[in-house]
């Protein structure tokens, strides 16, 4: 019997954008602009006709550092630049290495018998809601959450190899590479959790970030990443959230009491070694402890990622209790689509917050439930 909604409350779903590319480097970047141009955020940065560089940015030092550990990268910038008819200096500076800093959310992560599973905290406004799946020539392909279209939150690579991002601390921000490219240049370069590992201690850090790493024969790791030092944990099975747990790394925590609260469940479920059907509903049920609501005013799960390495597979759900929504899950075979089938669908949508504590994007122009609004009442009914 599925979950119903509280009397009164109205289902608005979010909705991600599904994109797909395949071709050269260059050929993915002219895709992504143009599908990027057909969205209000690419529309309103196209209306944007003057915009002025910061004096330190150095478009050469920039093609250096990204070509250094990605040339395949720097032609899907030139093809941005190109497909949304902007200079070569903004489209670098906007999604490159220098632009693609932001402070990414909260994140908990179990890997477990081949099984990955994980949700992506963030605040709504800020969120990319954009899955892209890409094939291009000179590098692996792969499919994931896109952060600033060049950047990956999280996702999976032709050889099963997963990764995803956790942020520990958003300070202090230093030289070297942004969080979502090195997601993105694991995911392009690398087919084992080995491999991996060995160019997460090469890359250098420009943030303090936890990675969590599983590959097809079910090898699982916890790269934690400072810069200028790395930690890594492995076993047969990791929890991982947002805050360090090698000791080298433990004191240079931020306040983590919410991260280290949700660990214990975690680490319960790493022990059981769930299916991917299971790990699922673990991770997206809206009442989950691996759940967060803070969408007005922290961050909120926008999405969750499992997949099943060995066998190429992804189920993705956006906000929370997709499954029992019956329309908000996609699953994906990843072998098929490697072989030429597209996903048959454009956007995917799901209830921020599920059915447990349903929460309205964008907030302003919708209902609350009846909660909220006994909330707004006592506020307005207090003395000026």
């Amino acid at each position: 019997m599925q979950p119903k909604l509280p009397a009164g409350i109205v289902i608005k779903p979010f909705r991600v954008s599904i994109v797909q590319c395949r071709g050269s480097a260059y050929e993915v970047g002219c895709a992504q602009a143009r599908s990027f141009a057909a969205t209000p955020k690419g529309r309103a940065f196209l209306r944007r006709k003057t915009v002025r560089l910061p004096a330190w940015f150095d478009l050469d030092a920039e093609r250096r550092t990204i070509t250094r550990f990605s040339p395949n990268l720097w032609d899907e910038i030139t093809g941005l630049a190109d497909g949304l008819g902007i200079a070569l200096e903004r489209a670098a500076f906007c999604f490159g290495n220098n632009g693609l800093r932001p402070p990414t959310g909260g994140c908990p992560a179990v890997m477990s018998a081949g099984i990955y599973g994980r949700n992506y905290d963030f605040k709504p406004r800020r969120y990319g809601a954009r899955f892209i799946a890409v094939q291009p020539t000179g590098s692996y392909a792969s499919m994931g959450s896109s952060e600033l279209l060049t950047g990956r939150l999280d996702g999976m690579n032709e050889h099963g190899l997963v990764i995803g991002l956790h942020l520990v601390r958003t300070r202090p921000r230093l030289p070297g590479l942004s969080c979502v490219l090195i997601v993105r240049i694991i995911l392009d370069r690398c087919a084992t959790t080995a491999e991996a590992v060995a160019l997460l201690r090469k890359i250098p850090h420009a943030m303090s970030y936890n990675y969590s790493v599983l590959d097809a024969d079910g090898t699982a790791a916890v790269v934690e990443a400072v810069p200028g030092c790395v930690a890594v944990r492995t076993g047969p099975w990791l929890a991982c959230t947002n805050h360090f747990q090698s000791p080298l790394l433990r004191p240079l925590n931020r306040h983590a009491a919410h991260s280290q609260r949700r660990l214990p469940a975690l680490e319960k479920w790493a022990t059981e070694g769930l299916a991917a059907e299971a790990m699922f509903a673990t991770f997206n049920r809206s009442t989950s402890p691996a759940f967060h609501h803070g969408y007005r005013h922290g961050s909120g799960t926008m999405h969750t990622i499992v997949a099943e390495c060995g066998r190429k597979r992804l189920l993705i759900g956006i906000g929370g209790d997709a499954a029992a929504l019956e329309e908000d899950m996609l699953d994906v075979d990843f072998d098929q689509w490697l072989n030429g089938k597209d996903l048959p669908i454009a956007h995917l949508e799901g209830q921020l917050g599920g059915v447990s504590r349903p929460f309205q994007w964008p907030a302003g122009r919708t209902k609350y439930s009846a909660a909220t609004k006994g909330t707004h009442r006592r506020a307005r009914a207090r003395p000026a």
